[in-house]
């Protein structure tokens, strides 16, 4: 297994396991513990942009995606560039909306808790992690499809 192939695997396990732990976080407000939800939150927000970078820098220094997935079977087909880009749209917008979250949140923290925006972040906080189950499956999709395994 070479080194592209290992930070790749990497970064699907994380990417499979962070709407498992923001679940996990998420138990945490239910109790009322909202300091370790917020530091869980971001703890597993960090490292999930983390791994984003790394992977994006992977792709960068390899010579773009199609690189990586080029001995693929799917390489070229337009079924494999729908679902990676519907992927890749899906990721985005995924951490732009728990960017936000995570920004508004902590000025909201230290002034009133549970406030007018609870509710909101309750929402918002469904979306993101909606959309951290989104990226996960499709992410795992697009790595199958890459390494030519489906």
């Amino acid at each position: 297994m070479n080194t592209t192939v290992i930070i790749m695997t990497a970064v699907l396990i994380l990417t499979l396991a962070s709407p498992v732990f923001a679940v996990y976080a998420v138990k945490f407000a239910k109790n009322k513990d909202f300091e370790t939800h917020k530091k869980c939150q971001t703890w597993i927000f960090g490292i999930s942009v983390l791994g984003v970078i790394v992977l994006e820098g992977l792709i960068r220094v390899s010579g773009g995606s199609g690189s990586l997935s080029g001995m693929s079977p799917h390489a070229g087909t337009s079924l494999f560039k729908t679902i990676l880009i519907a992927h890749i749209i899906g990721a985005v917008l995924t951490y732009i909306l728990w960017t936000y979250l995570i920004i508004v949140s902590n000025k909201k923290f230290s002034k009133t808790l549970p406030g007018n925006f609870s509710a909101t972040h309750r929402t918002l906080g469904k979306a993101v992690l909606i959309g951290l189950i989104y990226t996960a499956v499709s992410a795992l999709i697009v790595y199958l499809m890459t390494l030519g395994l489906v």
